[in-house]
């Protein structure tokens, strides 16, 4: 009878927590998930994996060699990106200008020009590819879907355009970071 509770609980969870915006932003989860707002829920996420480590730390060691990064700007790890004014996503990675990172009053949220997200196992492919639509609509120009155990990446640069890229093939941030390329060999060299 517990384990049915707790498979009943356990699936509302990921279902999300109904919420309003006020809620969410005073709203401290005391649970191991990182939660996204979408129009009033709250949705668990389960964040960076330990094993997806090396792969941010290799993104951002060839970013620090950019001029992107010399003039400011950097790539930041689960931060929070308003899309809307009801839609917060937190990808693994987002690059932000030193302009956009010192907008601090409530009335503006940037968009990042370049997202990363980090594609596992228990991502759903509907959220995958929603996240996708909305991340384009809202301004985002490039998105790179790095897909772990496939050792494959993804790169969009449209809802409609993206590229599959496996060992030798080089892939690039253009047209937002057109100085971010790896080949996928080297983006999982650990």
């Amino acid at each position: 009878m517990e384990a049915t509770l707790l498979e009943k609980s356990e699936a509302n969870l990921m279902a999300g927590i109904p919420m309003s915006k006020q809620q969410f932003l005073n709203w401290n989860g005391d649970d191991a998930f990182l939660y996204e707002f979408d129009n009033g829920i709250a949705i668990p996420t389960d964040g960076m994996k330990k094993g997806e480590r090396y792969l941010v730390v290799n993104i951002q060691d060839k970013f620090a060699a950019l001029e992107a990064y010399q003039n400011g700007g950097r790539l930041l790890a689960e931060t929070d990106c308003w899309l809307t004014e009801n839609q917060m996503r937190r990808p693994d990675l987002a690059f932000f200008s030193k302009e956009a990172i010192q907008v601090v009053d409530d009335s503006s949220e940037p968009i990042p020009p370049f997202v990363v997200e980090l594609i596992s196992p228990s991502d759903t492919s509907k959220h995958i590819e929603q996240k996708i639509i909305e991340y384009f609509t809202a301004g985002v120009r490039v998105v790179w879907h790095v897909h772990s155990e496939l050792r494959m990446v993804r790169v969009f640069t449209s809802p409609r355009h993206n590229v599959t890229c496996f060992e030798q093939d080089t892939f690039s941030a253009a047209p937002a970071l057109p100085d971010l390329q790896f080949t996928v060999d080297e983006l999982f060299t650990i």
